[in-house]
């Protein structure tokens, strides 16, 4: 099989020819129809991960087909449709996997982080985490669902996220344009704050009822005429600054939540989360359950990625658009 492999960090993938895994008990081999490309791919490439472990093949936004099964398995069968996320695996004994919460598994692996993903053309996984694709998605569509649509839903959940809310998007890239359409689909009032003027003709298609240029209105005051502020407000952009302006232009008992991976501090001052009881949390992708409530929602809600599609060995190519910011909605890398 064909594999794009990083052996150490910040080299180029190169393109090796492998053979098929093989299956342990409890694993399932998946063709890899499509893995989307996500930020923390470049992250572990960079070496911005220290749990990381090299050699690598990234991708943890997998979705294709289970092909075979190792001993005791007995579900899924072959010829699923599932997809394969952040979440490779956890201990199911901590206390936050009793709970449901086993993202934040002290022993959790990472798919295409702490082992191999889905930049290649098969990849194993504890048949037990994988998740089935609805029939409404395509492969393509269904990739970018696995990381940045688990995200953005399960940030709206960690915030308390009620129908008719006011939330507002930091950034309108792979992962802000998706936090658009979900919150739209889930019956929230949505703004969309950006640096780029051009953005807005995209947040209005995509849901948006206020465009917040940054450039032009602070984010303090582009929230506060907002009907007082807004209630949930989703940082996706890797914008510490705008982050904590937009700290201030909460309403009463609203929440910032923390997406984005920042390499400055978001800023709040005591008496500011004191006085209007507000919040700044922090929130990571999500567990099986949440990705199965996510995919369920962009099935029925038609919450779908703006994707542009790739080859497989068209892998360095993509990241290195990314890491420039020329990157347009999810890529997707699809093997040929």
């Amino acid at each position: 099989m064909k594999a794009m492999v990083v052996k150490r960090p910040k080299e180029r993938l190169i393109l090796e020819e492998r053979e098929r895994p093989t299956l342990g008990p409890g694993q399932a081999l998946i063709k890899v129809h499509a893995c989307g490309v996500c930020h923390s791919d470049l992250h572990a490439l960079l070496g911005d991960f220290p749990f990381a472990k090299f050699p690598l093949v990234l991708g943890h936004e997998v979705a294709g087909v289970v092909e075979a099964f190792g001993e005791g398995v007995n579900w899924p069968k072959v010829g699923t449709r599932v997809g394969m996320p952040w979440l490779y695996s956890a201990c199911g004994h901590c206390p936050a996997c009793l709970k449901g919460d086993e993202v934040l598994c002290p022993e959790m692996q990472v798919t295409g982080v702490t082992v191999d993903g889905g930049y290649a053309e098969y990849m194993q996984a504890p048949a037990a985490y994988l998740t089935p694709i609805p029939d409404e998605l395509t492969f393509e569509e269904a990739a970018p669902l696995m990381c940045a649509g688990l995200t953005v839903y399960n940030a709206l959940v960690n915030a308390g996220f009620k129908p008719g809310q006011k939330v507002a998007v930091i950034g309108l890239g792979g992962l802000g344009h998706m936090a658009v359409a979900y919150a739209k689909a889930m019956g929230g009032r949505v703004a969309a704050v950006s640096s780029s003027s051009a953005k807005e003709a995209q947040a209005k298609m995509l849901g948006a009822e206020r465009f917040i240029d940054t450039g032009s209105v602070g984010v303090e005051g582009g929230l506060k005429a907002w009907d007082g502020g807004a209630d949930i407000v989703l940082a996706t952009a890797p914008n510490a600054k705008l982050a904590t302006e937009a700290i201030k232009g909460l309403g009463a008992d609203g929440v910032v939540v923390a997406i984005g991976v920042m390499s400055e501090p978001i800023e709040a001052s005591a008496m500011e989360l004191i006085s209007g009881r507000k919040k700044l949390i922090g929130s990571p992708s999500g567990s099986r359950k949440d990705l199965r409530n996510a995919l369920e929602i962009a099935a029925k809600l038609g919450v779908r990625a703006q994707v542009s599609t790739y080859g497989l060995t068209q892998a360095n190519e993509v990241l290195e658009k990314m890491q420039k910011g020329e990157l347009q909605g999810r890529a997707v890398l699809v093997p040929r």
